[in-house]
């Protein structure tokens, strides 16, 4: 039970850690006060140390498509004020259409300013002082002008004619997604020679790349193994079948971190094809991964589910991708809900035919039932509350998943090998046994023969063999002995 705990709370702690270096923001969110945010009273070695979220309220002008000189002899009409980061549904706009944010952000004057632009949902143009410095798909008035790509950028602001001041506006539109605007953070970081956004962002990819390369590295051993079909692993009922189920959930978790929202994918790759692809990809790359799931549960657990039964789960998991390729954008994008009936449903089958004396004799399925549990409430938790501060929320519940999957499999493994380490010395000893036994055999039927050609020595002869006889007996009593299947140790000898 110690054993158990530990290892319980070691991939507790891992897992955590894990969300805490990839997914949780450590930045110092500011707050812009009617479209304004100053930073000129930050001290200077904060402003050197510290990332900067751009919150607070920005200006917000619905159903306008305005760009810098628009705002040049004064606010075009009454502004709006909103939340950044949000998205504008949460204030009441439509999901679908256009509109155009403001901010003005005052700086130190000394200070070279970097700006991380995120992914916004789901097309947008962003100046700065004048000068356009991203652009992703094109800001339409209509569906027939909109082209939406995911992409993500880390621009340095061009100075304008006062120093330390930023004129920042943003046109942005949506046709496609189910959230509008800018949803996740605008960062900045200031400092004359090594910008601390640069530091934080690098250093949270590299996190990220290290995190999806051990998936991959992990997946790709597990795929291995499977192909060449170890026979330590193939003592056990499910087969070989369960290995190459997690090595592809593992691959599918790697590929999903580096194709998320703000990610590797949409900084690194600027080819606007491939970027509109991701989001599908990424849709499709969950749904797999759920199913995935599935099958491993069945697989661990050994569940055996009727005809009707498995028909129903097949249903349930075929009707996301049907959603996916069949419904328009974007209620496309809520097919992935569908899987969650699936995964109750393999609960609901677990609970059934897992008993409590199958988890004391194998209490790592115990942990995987936890993880299992604890995936789906996760998966519930970040769905709805959709925190734009969180990035890749889904990799706490998918790493202590794995974890816990990983540790089962690695169990299973280690009782494999154990079983076919005492499998090999018993066929050793009774080999020996054999070629022991073998001598003995020889010498009593020679005996035999020799008695029946010379009766004179038959005296000789059969005490001779009597003595051969003794010593296979002993042997024998020996061997039941070594097998536990002895039950009076002198019976052998009578």
């Amino acid at each position: 039970m110690r054993r158990f705990l530990l290892i319980f709370f070691c991939i507790a702690a891992i897992s955590g850690a894990v969300f805490d270096v990839v997914s949780v923001s450590h930045d110092r969110v500011v707050h812009a006060v009617d479209g304004v945010l100053d930073l000129r009273r930050e001290e200077s070695e904060a402003l050197a140390k510290n990332v900067y979220t751009l919150g607070g309220e920005w200006e917000f002008y619905w159903g306008r498509l305005y760009e810098p000189e628009d705002f040049a002899d004064g606010l075009p009409e009454e502004k709006n004020l909103v939340s950044v980061p949000s998205s504008w549904n949460r204030h009441g706009y439509p999901r679908i259409g256009y509109g155009t944010y403001r901010l003005t952000l005052r700086t130190p004057g000394d200070a070279n300013v970097m700006m991380y632009v995120p992914e916004i949902l789901s097309a947008a143009a962003v100046w700065v002082n004048g000068e356009k410095i991203f652009s992703a798909g094109q800001v339409g008035r209509d569906r027939e002008s909109f082209v939406s790509y995911a992409k993500s950028d880390l621009v340095v602001l061009p100075e304008g004619t006062a120093p330390g001041a930023f004129e920042i506006v943003v046109q942005a539109s949506n046709y496609e997604k189910i959230n509008g605007g800018i949803r996740h953070a605008f960062r900045v970081g200031l400092g004359s020679r090594e910008n601390p956004l640069t530091r934080a962002l690098f250093g949270r990819w590299c996190a990220l790349a290290g995190v999806a390369g051990a998936f991959f590295v992990i997946g790709l051993y597990y795929l291995v193994l499977f192909l060449f079909q170890r026979g330590e692993a193939r003592g056990h009922e499910r087969g070989d079948r369960i290995y190459l189920v997690f090595a592809a959930s593992c691959l599918l978790i790697g590929v999903r971190l580096v194709i998320d929202q703000n990610s590797l994918a949409q900084f690194f790759l600027r080819s606007d094809p491939i970027n509109t692809r991701l989001s599908l990809i990424y849709n499709v790359g969950t749904g797999l991964h759920t199913v995935l799931i599935a099958i491993f549960s069945v697989l661990a657990f050994e569940l055996k589910p009727g005809r009707a039964t498995i028909c129903a789960l097949a249903a349930l998991l075929g009707l996301p991708f049907i959603g996916l390729a069949v419904l328009p954008a974007p209620l496309s994008r809520l097919a992935v809900v569908l899987y969650i009936p699936s995964l109750l449903a393999i609960v609901a089958l677990t609970a059934q035919s897992l008993s409590l004396e199958k988890i004391r004799s194998r209490p790592y399925l115990g942990l995987y039932l936890i993880s299992l549990v604890f995936f789906l409430c996760w998966g519930v938790f970040i769905n709805m509350t959709a925190n734009p501060n969180v990035f890749a929320g889904f990799i706490l519940q998918n790493t202590f998943n794995m974890l816990a999957q990983f540790v089962m499999l690695s169990q299973d493994y280690t009782e494999a090998r154990r079983r076919t380490r005492e499998l090999a010395a018993k066929e050793a000893f009774y080999h020996q046994m054999a070629h022991d036994l073998l001598m003995p055999l020889t010498i009593v039927s020679t005996s035999v023969q020799v008695a029946k050609r010379r009766p004179d020595e038959a005296d000789a002869l059969l005490t001779h063999s009597q003595e051969e006889i003794m010593k296979m007996a002993r042997m024998v009593n020996d061997a039941l002995e070594h097998t536990g299947g002895r039950d009076d140790p002198g019976e052998g000898d009578a």
